[in-house]
């Protein structure tokens, strides 16, 4: 039986900042966006996202099946979303729930970071070896 590769892939776009009077809408789009989870024409992408986030405000998960009723978006649509939120480190899956990784947004973003942290401080220490051969 062959091993299943683990990985994540975590991207950061650098993206203009919204103007101080945007609402609460366009900030999620700009954190989406930064993410690298999709972009301005990715609306089900973004639905998929808003609707963890407000699960996550509520303090609860939330089920594809959900998803898909509050946004009249096909399931595998929304369930290929969520599959690209857990490759990325912000969705995890419990059942047939689904939670961002931390209570809330800004402690999963956290959590990302420190993922990032991590991945740079062992990279750094192969270079380290490299160099020293």
């Amino acid at each position: 039986m062959t091993q299943r590769r683990y990985y994540r892939q975590i991207v950061i776009r650098y993206i203009s900042v919204p103007n101080q009077e945007e609402d609460e809408n366009s900030e999620l789009d700009y954190i989406y966006q930064c993410l690298g989870l999709g972009d301005e024409r990715d609306d089900v992408g973004l639905i998929v996202f808003k609707a963890l986030v407000k699960a996550s405000m509520r303090g609860t998960g939330i089920s594809s099946r959900d998803i898909m009723q509050l946004s009249e978006v096909s399931q595998a649509a929304v369930i290929y979303h969520l599959n690209m939120f857990q490759r990325s480190g912000l969705v995890v899956r419990d059942g047939r729930m689904y939670y961002l990784r931390g209570r809330s947004l800004s402690e999963t973003l956290e959590e990302m970071q420190h993922d990032m942290q991590r991945r740079f401080d062992h990279l750094k220490e192969i270079a380290k070896k490299i160099e020293e051969k």
